[in-house]
Formats: C-alpha cells, structure tokens, sequence
C-alpha cells in the first residue's frame, strides 16, 4: 500500500506532464508561398453613359503565414496571405462598342490583396507519414486598387481606393512528416472576394463586382 500511495503521485505526475508536452505541441506555425490564378477583374463606371470594365488577369505571386491549434484530427487556424492581381489590358464595352486596350495604356492596373482569416480543418490521420485535410474559413481581405487612366472609348480616368471587404475560402491538402514536430505541405484554395467600390475625387467611381481566385501552396509548419 505505501508503494502504492508513493508511485500514484509519480504516475499523475507523469502523466500530467507528458499531456503538458503534448499540449505544447498542439500549436503550430505555417509558411509558405505559392501561385495565385484570379478570376478576370470586371466592373462599372459612369463615363458617358456607364461603361463595363474587364481586366484579364495574370498568374501571380502568393505569399501565406499561419498560426493554429489542432486538437486530435481538428485545427483552428488564423492565417494571413498576400497577392498582388495585375493586368496588362483591359476590355471597355458600352451598348454601342467594344474595345480592347494595348498593354501601354494601363500600365499601372493593380489591385494589392491581404487577407484575414479564420479557418477550420479536418485531418484525416493515418498510419502513414501522409495526413490528407479539407478546411472552410471567413474573414476579410483588404484589397487595394490603383488609379488608372487610358484613352479606349473616349478618355477613362477610373479611381483607385483600398477597401475591406467579406471574404471566404474553401482548402484541401496534404501534410508530409518529414522529421518530429516539422512537415511539408501542399494545399489549393478557392477564395471569394466581395463585390466593391472605389472612389476618388475628381475620378470615376468604379464598382468591382466579386471576384475570386484559386491559388496552389506548399510550405512548412513547425509544431511546438
């Protein structure tokens, strides 16, 4: 018995401490960066009679730094990612015509995006190294739009401005354990932005309908 009241403390203790260990590990940290495919960039502007506005985007750079908290095969994540859109053309059509601008005349086209968000994930653990996960997360996105001017259709001088805007994503990837406590992941993600305006004095107010990107990641995340 006295064996027995010695070694219950020890074993508590023990055990308290190697959950302690555990807990700690629970929290990781994410980096990566990868490639970001968005949607044509389409709009409005009141010039001379309302003209639509479509911008043909191209492939661009994406940056990402997560920080989260996995509890068995779920995580809660806080992630922060940034993109640069951009454009080298743009489609101006009113009832009456249609026009398409040489890369010169919009050299300046940009639309900066940082993302906020909160995300949930499912891991489907295994017996492998491989851990296979599906996320959903909200949150918002402040995205800003530089000024443009070009002469397609008559003179176009559209504002530039920085909103936030509703954002929300869908994830799947895949985690790769490469040592204890690190691992290697890849990942794609659909993301929505909310539909906007950009105003400015003395410029035309444009108002950006929603848009959307898919984006292909891979990173590290480091648990400790």
């Amino acid at each position: 018995m006295k064996r027995l009241l010695i070694a219950t403390p020890l074993l508590l203790g023990s055990t308290i401490a190697t959950a302690f260990a555990e807990e700690n590990k629970a929290f990781y940290l994410s980096i990566g960066a990868g490639a970001a495919f968005p949607s044509d960039v389409e709009g409005k502007a009141p010039l001379v009679g309302t003209k639509n506005l479509k911008f043909p985007t191209n492939t661009s750079g994406l940056y990402t730094l997560g920080i989260g908290y996995k509890i068995y095969d779920w995580r809660l994540e806080f992630n922060y990612s940034n993109t640069t859109v951009h454009a080298d053309s743009v489609k101006i059509t009113t009832a009456a015509n249609a026009a398409v601008s040489p890369s010169s005349s919009v050299p300046n086209f940009k639309q900066k995006i940082n993302s906020y968000m909160a995300y949930g994930y499912k891991d489907f653990s295994n017996d492998s190294k491989l851990t296979p996960y599906v996320g959903v997360g909200i949150g918002a996105a402040s995205i800003s739009t530089e000024d443009m001017k070009t002469s397609v259709v008559g003179a176009v001088n559209t504002a530039g401005d920085e909103k936030s805007v509703f954002s929300y994503a869908l994830k799947g990837g895949i985690d790769y354990e490469i040592v204890e406590n690190t691992s290697l992941y890849t990942e794609l993600t659909y993301q929505n932005f909310a539909s906007y305006k950009a105003k400015e004095s003395s410029l035309a107010t444009v108002s950006y309908e929603a848009n959307n990107h898919f984006a292909v990641t891979a990173g590290l995340k480091f648990s400790f």
